[in-house]
């Protein structure tokens, strides 16, 4: 046999780990296109710690609430509900609250979500990439903590009593 020429079975053992190797990379760039899309998880920036929030904070940690969106991109690329914040809750059941804001900083591209695992830590406030903290965003944060914090616990209670019955 010549040196040269390789045995069919060393060509075939080769195969499978190119393969392999090409369907990994073509996931990983998936996942990175995905990501960067607007709204994907690689899109946003947390500007939860800056100081300008601290009061907004402050204010929404005794709630209920582990998740709360105003405006952000859904799975059809719209972004529904301009006089709502959609609130769910820590529990786990996911019951979503609605509560009414108005409408003053939709035309300003206001857009938020904030999150946090448990009623006891801060949140994380999540702002498209490339965005930031604008006074407009800032000054719709300051004017819906209050009314999220005056109307959601009631609007929690009667909730969870319509699931009760």
């Amino acid at each position: 046999m010549n040196p040269d020429e390789s045995t069919p079975t060393e060509g075939r053992a080769a195969r499978p780990l190119l393969l392999a190797a090409v369907a990994v990379l073509a996931l990983a760039s998936g996942a990175v296109y995905v990501g960067t899309l607007k709204g994907g998880f690689l899109s946003a920036s947390d500007v939860g710690g800056l100081p300008e929030l601290a009061a907004i904070q402050a204010q929404l940690r005794p709630l209920d609430a582990c998740a709360l969106t105003y405006r952000r991109l859904d799975s059809k690329g719209k972004r529904p509900f301009p006089d709502s914040v959609i609130v769910h809750d820590c529990t786990g059941t996911g019951r979503v609250v609605a509560i009414k804001v108005p409408t003053t900083w939709e035309p300003q591209g206001v857009t938020f979500e904030m999150k946090r695992a448990s009623p006891s830590e801060p949140f994380q406030v999540l702002i498209e990439k490339d965005t930031t903290l604008t006074p407009a965003l800032q000054a719709a944060m300051e004017h819906f903590a209050p009314l999220i914090a005056a109307k959601l616990p009631e609007q929690q209670r009667a909730a969870r009593a319509a699931t009760a019955e």
